[in-house]
């Protein structure tokens, strides 16, 4: 099977489910992947993240994010999203874990 590749929109036949796959290819070389669900409408929000490809648009919502075993899973590729989009996504799940030193 072919590893999924960082910015890859994937149905999983089981979970009835778009998903946006995050990792970059040597970590999905695993098996595994990080990966968050996909939307066709949700809230705004800074998680919130709208894609669009030329086959599926929506939103990613990145406060869901998880790591899956896409080898156990059947899925299907859709599409895949810009550098440009997956940079943006980057960042903003950068955010989520960047270390902010509070004084005490």
């Amino acid at each position: 099977m072919i590893c999924a590749q960082q910015g890859d929109i994937l149905w999983l036949e089981q979970e009835e489910q778009y998903i946006l796959v995050l990792s970059r290819e040597f970590f999905n070389q695993s098996g595994m992947s990080v990966v968050c669900p996909l939307r066709d409408n949700a809230k705004p929000d800074a998680l919130h993240i709208g894609i669009f490809s030329d086959a599926y648009n929506g939103t990613a919502l990145l406060e869901h994010l998880r790591s899956l075993d896409l080898q156990a899973r059947h899925y299907r590729k859709i599409s895949s999203i810009s550098y440009e989009q997956v940079q943006d996504i980057s960042d903003a799940v950068q955010g989520i874990f960047d270390y902010y030193p509070y004084s005490i």
